[in-house]
């Protein structure tokens, strides 16, 4: 005879409509659960039958005034823009922060458990940590998952797939350029697999296909470096050359010069981001504006009100982005266009 499965903390909280934090702080009685909130919580407690773990209620009857941030690096201007965010609303909330960097450590679902037990609520990269660890720890503590898919609880993230394959059309529509090739693609990284699919799918409408397999270089700009000397080195620079984010593009901006190759003339350039140094390159970089800030901002919102216990339903939320037109595509901004 099968095992009857016993509900959990999520099975209560989806089916109240409720933050995963809010069914564990009226299982422990908090005072700070509005009425309305806590009856229908309970009803559906009663309802399953529910039985909260002993972690889960001393997790629910701390209060660490901290939130965790686990990310999979620590460099780079994407990381400390984003930081920057989750740090504006954590001060206005006299909230600390704990950063986590997973590159550096050998356990990082251990890692990310402990960090748990220290804060109250996490912003994760998605992909930083397996999927099966991160619905465990958001059992029992608010998770808020940074660049993740519909599938994860609550997200917060851009439309990496149609920003790519907007300015990716940019390219073949207003350049016409046939030949071009994606500059990114890590093992294990979900956002430059978005835009890899952007990139193709942009093509595929254009009956066109990618003029080579992508480069699956990292997200640095000595990896850009690196892959505008393979390129030189097999000889088939291709007409545009589509970033997974802006620190490759820099990279290709630097190098490609000294071997030989004028950009936009000899090969157009986009990136993916629009951080600072993006109006600063030379040639500046035509880019796709993501509102990185605004994103460790929302994040750090969302995770925040569920670990007060505000009513907190499982959410999607999809920050706007824009095609950046400057010189490294070939173009040049319109006067008083914002860059």
């Amino acid at each position: 005879m099968a095992a009857v499965r016993r509900p959990t903390v999520r099975d209560i909280a989806r089916h109240a409509g409720v933050s995963v934090a809010t069914v564990s702080r009226v299982t422990s009685d908090d005072p700070r659960v509005r009425a309305e909130t806590r009856a229908r919580v309970q009803a559906s407690i009663d309802a399953h039958g529910y039985t909260p773990s002993s972690l889960g209620l001393g997790l629910a009857r701390r209060r660490h005034q901290a939130l965790g941030v686990v990310l999979p690096g620590l460099g780079g201007p994407y990381f400390a823009e984003l930081l920057r965010g989750v740090e504006s609303v954590a001060a206005a909330h006299d909230t600390a922060v704990t950063v986590l960097g997973a590159h550096l450590r050998p356990d990082v679902a251990g890692a990310v458990e402990r960090l748990a037990r220290r804060t109250d609520a996490l912003v994760v990269q998605a992909g930083t940590v397996d999927d099966a660890v991160l619905a465990a720890v958001a059992d029992e503590v608010a998770v808020v998952v940074l660049a993740g898919s519909p599938q994860h609880p609550t997200t917060v993230r851009t439309d990496g797939e149609s920003a790519c394959r907007d300015v990716t059309a940019h390219l073949v529509d207003v350049h016409g350029h046939r030949r071009l090739r994606f500059v990114g693609l890590p093992p294990g990284a979900p956002e430059p697999a978005q835009r890899h699919r952007g990139f193709r799918r942009a093509l595929s409408e254009r009956g066109l296909v990618e003029s080579g397999p992508p480069l699956s270089v990292g997200l640095e700009a000595v990896d850009g470096a690196a892959a505008a000397r393979d390129l030189r080195a097999s000889g088939d620079v291709p007409d545009a050359l589509v970033c997974a984010n802006d620190e490759i593009a820099f990279g290709l901006l630097a190098t490609l010069p000294g071997l030989g190759y004028d950009v936009p003339h000899d090969v157009a350039i986009v990136g993916f981001d629009d951080n600072a140094l993006a109006a600063l390159a030379a040639p500046r970089l035509t880019t796709v504006h993501q509102p990185t800030a605004e994103l460790g901002a929302t994040a750090a919102r969302l995770a925040l009100a569920a670990a007060s216990g505000e009513e907190e339903p499982t959410t999607d939320h999809v920050l706007p982005t824009r095609t950046v037109v400057r010189e490294s595509c070939g173009c040049s901004p319109a006067p008083g266009a914002r860059r």
